[in-house]
């Protein structure tokens, strides 16, 4: 009898990746599985490369990824945070733009780098 095959991850635990397009340069962002929606390791940004986009098939341009941020932090859980929903929703939104504009100056380096 064979082992039973475990099924992939599902749901804040799936390692998500994404290509945005920015301006200045494509960027892969990475979303770390095990960080809450709130944390300072929650997305990582690597350069669009052969081997970084490998298995991506969509692209997203940087103003429809942004509309995606605040799902992304939801999705990854603000369970911690024990302040009022109004407080709590002011910092996703502040979070949401944190990120974005830390995906700016990544892609703006990588531009640069590339000249």
């Amino acid at each position: 009898m064979s082992e039973p095959v475990e099924p992939p991850p599902q749901g804040p635990s799936e390692v998500r990746r994404y290509l945005v397009k920015t301006n200045q340069a494509d960027v892969v962002v990475v979303v770390n599985a095990a960080a809450g929606g709130l944390d300072d390791d929650l997305f990582s940004f690597e350069a669009a490369d052969a081997e970084n986009v490998a298995g991506l098939t969509m692209a997203t341009p940087l103003t429809a990824f942004a509309a995606k941020v605040v799902d992304l932090i939801e999705l990854q859980g603000t369970d911690e945070f024990g302040g009022s929903a109004k407080l709590l929703e002011m910092l996703v939104k502040e979070k949401a733009t944190f990120e974005l504009r830390r995906l700016e100056r990544f892609a703006q380096e990588l531009a640069a780098a590339a000249e």
